[in-house]
């Protein structure tokens, strides 16, 4: 018996649940409120929004939401709502992007990948650290995700280091947006012509990848 086949397969199942608990939770909760508390059903609908948009492969843009959201309630409790979505997406990914990884076609080829290497070591020193800080500064949270995963971090640990940088960060998105008090409108359009940038990224990558396994 392949005891590290095993592991893989268990570590992988304890994920599948996680995710799933995760989000029947989010569910049941943003049912409830919607509900119970009718008032709050903007807040609701940001953090159902808010989920998706903070998975790995997501082009669906967070900013604008929070930013509106921040101009109808008060910004701790949008930055609640917005920090517990990023936690039931963490939950997605690790299930999900954590199959990809150990997958047998993929995981060799980061393994046998130096710059993978070399960042994998680097994360490696401060890990939880490096998470707080990428979680809560404006630069690009996803090559965090990434190693964090696939070097099995364990989920517990990433998701604290994850509400200590995620929840301030959303905080001042959403104080920001109440006092500018920008109009709905013009957030609908910002959402919209930056989910666009993103699509035509994704596009243009998607494209050049396809063009250098032609070669």
């Amino acid at each position: 018996m392949d005891l590290s086949a095993v592991a893989v397969e268990s570590r992988s199942a304890r994920h599948r649940t996680n995710a799933l608990v995760a989000m029947v939770v989010a569910g049941a909760a943003a049912a409830a409120t919607a509900l119970l508390a009718p008032e709050y059903r903007a807040l609701v609908a940001y953090g159902l929004y808010a989920v998706p948009a903070h998975l790995l492969i997501s082009f669906m843009p967070h900013e604008p939401y929070i930013l509106y959201a921040g101009t109808l309630y008060a910004p701790p409790l949008v930055a609640a709502v917005g920090t517990s979505a990023c936690l039931v997406a963490i939950a997605i990914d690790y299930w999900l992007i954590g199959w990809v990884v150990r997958h047998r076609l993929v995981a060799p080829k980061l393994d046998q990948s130096k710059a993978y290497r070399t960042a994998e070591r680097w994360f490696g020193k401060a890990p939880f650290l490096l998470i707080v800080a990428t979680a809560l500064g404006p630069v690009p949270f996803y090559p965090t995700k990434i190693l964090a995963i696939s070097s099995r971090y364990p989920i517990g640990r990433f998701m604290a280091a994850l509400v200590l940088g995620r929840f301030p960060r959303f905080w001042l998105l959403a104080l920001g947006g109440q006092k500018v008090q920008a109009p709905g409108r013009a957030m609908l359009y910002a959402a919209i012509g930056l989910g666009a940038f993103a699509a035509w990224r994704i596009w243009v990558r998607w494209r050049e990848a396809h063009s250098n396994a032609a070669r």
